[in-house]
């Protein structure tokens, strides 16, 4: 049977579009099926773009770009408890065109020599998890390797040696992981971080770590990061480990695109030298606006507040549901709904014009698949005001389903 070539395959998004696309809702739709963040613009930082569109007809000056640098390689200590002399701007940092172009032209541009001499690569990934991860595995033929969070957790519990027994290591030579993970907010601890850093030192496969929801959590449990745990465990020039942020969730932007990845300066390299034919430039405007952005942390301590008091809310009336757990980081619920989860989308949409997305839309793995079937992936990106009413309904939503009879597709 031929293999689906990724651009061919549904995005899951377009994926819950076809299987809603008959159904008529009782009322208002509220759209929690995608992670577009949902917090107020921070007029302070838009105050710093460029006025009008002078900027755009100009490359960016490289001044633009040093000064954003510099400005991110501050935040990371300050986030991150790091020394400004331990992270070169030039070395260790380049700008990105939102995250999801650095994950995607990852396995490319650091594999690209090994690729053009037609050397295969694997590339491990969360599973279930962002679809970008398997996309970009994808576009250069690499073998897929699917890593869940009970492996990860199972790390903790080997010694380095015995590790090699539990998963083919050795086989890795890219590895994605993603803190707080997207779609179940799980958070890696400083021993699992450490336990993926030495396989990475001892096998010599690249960890990247996609910390994109790093500051959406409950205070003061902020999540640590991968250049943290480097330092703890004494790879004080990150190798073999790179991490990518965006402004997207942080910062409520992800309309301005833009990121950064940072690490080990041979690996930033690779990158930076496939970047220059590559070629997302980042314009004067967002620059400028990024700047802004990670100069500032107040909007984010009020966007932290505001997502807090959503999950509050949802708390009040799911917890009770024992299959309800308020993530450790980002924005999502993770939820076990009792039976088939697009069914359980179709009841929802239909009688409550509620769209969350079924938990197997990003599963990899048949067997992940399938061992999801039942949990659906809800963003916490609707106004405060609406909180209450999304609530309820997948309460009662539930409520339906574990006094129902599931056959099939259908709800007997």
């Amino acid at each position: 049977m031929k293999t689906m070539h990724f651009a061919e395959r549904l995005y899951p998004q377009a994926k819950l579009e076809n299987l809603l696309c008959e159904i008529r809702p009782a009322r208002g739709v509220i759209d929690l099926s995608i992670g577009e963040p949902n917090v107020p613009l921070n007029h302070e930082i838009l105050s710093h773009i460029p006025d009008g569109f002078e900027a755009l007809a100009r490359y960016p000056k490289e001044s633009l770009q040093q000064t954003l640098l510099e400005t991110i390689r501050d935040w990371l200590c300050k986030r991150y408890s790091l020394d400004t002399s331990s992270i070169d701007v030039q070395a260790q940092i380049t700008v990105l065109a939102g995250s999801r172009e650095g994950i995607f032209m990852m396995p490319i541009a650091l594999f690209n020599r090994e690729l053009q001499q037609g050397l295969p690569i694997t590339v491990a990934m969360p599973d279930p998890g962002y679809p970008i991860y398997q996309a970009s595995a994808e576009n250069v033929g690499a073998k897929v390797c699917c890593i869940t969070q009970a492996q990860i957790e199972q790390l903790e519990k080997l010694a380095l040696n015995e590790r090699d027994t539990f998963s083919e290591w050795s086989d890795i030579d890219l590895m994605f992981v993603c803190s707080p993970n997207n779609p179940t907010g799980e958070v890696l601890t400083l021993q699992q971080w450490t336990c993926l850093i030495e396989l990475a030192n001892k096998h010599q496969f690249i960890l990247v770590a996609d910390e994109c929801y790093s500051e959406i959590y409950s205070e003061p449990f902020k999540p640590l990061g991968l250049l943290e745990a480097c330092k703890h465990i004494g790879n004080n020039n990150f190798e073999n480990c790179l991490a990518i942020h965006s402004l997207s969730k942080r910062s409520g932007l992800p309309g301005l695109r833009s990121g950064f990845v940072v690490g080990d300066a041979k690996l930033i390299k690779l990158i930076q030298g496939y970047r220059n034919y590559h070629g997302v430039s980042l314009s004067p405007i967002q620059l400028k606006g990024s700047e802004a952005a990670w100069a500032d942390e107040q909007h984010v301590t009020t966007n932290r507040a505001i997502y807090q008091e959503k999950f509050d809310v949802f708390t009040k009336h799911l917890g009770e549901c024992s299959a309800y757990q308020l993530p450790h980081g980002g924005f999502y619920i993770w939820l076990d709904v009792g039976g088939d989860s697009e069914t359980f989308c179709q009841h929802l949409y239909q009688n409550y014009g509620v769209k969350v997305l079924p938990g197997h839309y990003l599963a990899v793995s048949d067997k992940v698949k399938s061992e999801v079937r039942q949990y659906v992936r809800v963003a916490v990106v609707c106004h405060l005001g609406e909180v209450e009413q999304v609530a309820t309904a997948i309460k009662k939503s539930i409520a339906f389903f574990s006094h129902s009879n599931v056959v099939g597709d259908h709800v007997a």
